[in-house]
């Protein structure tokens, strides 16, 4: 799966794109959201972790959506806030952590978590053997 990284501090960013990597996936840093839409008219991405303030107030959410309907959006917010965060949930997205190496682990956890489930899904549904309606399996 893959996941691609906003940002231009790479020297604070590398650890995760570390742990990313060793989980297996393939991860992409771009500085800014032209580098996003670039990408995504080439390819499809899994994963795009960003500042909230490219997701919901530029747009870049939407415009990933748009092109990747499954594609699952992080928030890596520099200056974390309980406003941030509450902004980040009103704007749809599920996925908040402060950007700091810190934090790191648990997004990492989460996108293992996130891409875990739409394998197990892939699967039941390539296999024919998807619950009905009603029904959870996640």
């Amino acid at each position: 799966m893959r996941v691609i990284l906003v940002g231009r501090d790479r020297e604070t960013l590398e650890p995760l794109i570390d742990q990313l990597t060793r989980e297996g996936f393939e991860v992409g840093l771009v500085d800014n959201s032209a580098g996003v839409l670039s990408l995504i008219k080439k390819e499809s991405l899994h994963f795009l972790v960003a500042e909230p303030s490219l997701l919901l107030d530029h747009n870049l959410g939407r415009e990933v959506l748009k092109r990747c309907p499954l594609a699952r959006l992080v928030a890596l917010d520099a200056r974390p806030s309980l406003l941030g965060l509450a902004d980040a949930l009103a704007g749809g997205l599920t996925d908040y952590f402060p950007r700091q190496p810190e934090y790191f682990d648990e997004v990492v956890r989460t996108i293992v978590s996130e891409s875990r489930r739409v394998a197990r899904w892939r699967r039941l549904l390539l296999s024919g053997l998807a619950p009905g309606p009603g029904s959870e399996a996640g």
